[in-house]
């Protein structure tokens, strides 16, 4: 039987960036958008938070980054970095992001258009007065947010995306999008790839991280 690899990727594209949408997102309880109860604003945060969701290695250097900077568990840290090695995720949840001129980007129009067509969100763009977008926002519905919460506990397919979504928030959620991309354009890996080209991984830089902060090897 044929696999249709172009749809399989087009469903996971439309669930992980729903599920950033949801799980970054603030209550809303505005008039404009009566039918809506959660808001995130800027498309800026939704693809540094994509990054960080499709290449595990560049998460788990981020963590380790944290256990110099802030006072946090390292022994959780220790864990979740070894356990994100240990089910190899860098080679089989990653998926390649270019860089264009503001970091790792893909476009996101298409996946935006079918949330806002099933009813899941709707989008807000605010333009200046050369017609290019500078704002945009994004509105969870009520009924979304009522399905989210009714499923969740059975979502057990898309159980890792939940719980990374979750992780990430935990350490990252209050970093607004520029301090993501902050974050990313320290690491030499990043900051050196060429425009339009694919941001190569860095497991061997985040084993050398590892063994300098916690003593031991990935």
């Amino acid at each position: 039987m044929d696999v249709d690899y172009s749809k399989i990727r087009q469903y996971k594209d439309r669930i992980r960036i729903f599920f950033i949408i949801y799980f970054f997102s603030e209550n809303y309880c505005g008039i404009e958008h009566h039918k809506c109860c959660r808001v995130l604003h800027t498309e800026l945060k939704i693809q540094k938070l994509d990054f960080l969701l499709r290449n595990p290695d560049y998460l788990a250097y981020e963590l380790i980054e944290l256990c110099k900077t802030k006072n946090i568990d390292k022994l959780e840290i220790k864990s979740i970095v070894k356990e994100i090695f240990n089910q190899k995720e860098p080679e089989i949840r990653r998926l390649e992001m270019e860089k264009f001129f503001f970091g790792a980007y893909e476009d996101i129009d298409q996946v935006i258009a079918f949330l806002v067509t099933v009813g899941f969100i709707e989008h807000v763009s605010v333009r200046d007065n050369q017609m290019r977008s500078i704002k945009k926002s994004y509105y969870i519905t009520k009924e979304a947010d009522i399905k989210m919460q009714d499923n969740l506990r059975n979502m057990e397919v898309l159980s890792w995306y939940v719980k990374r979504c979750k992780l990430i928030h935990k350490y990252f959620g209050d970093y607004s999008g520029t301090a993501l991309k902050v974050l990313q354009y320290e690491i030499d890996e990043y900051k050196n790839t060429s425009y339009r080209e694919y941001i190569n991984d860095i497991q061997e830089q985040v084993k050398q991280n590892y063994f300098e902060e916690f003593g031991e090897k990935l």
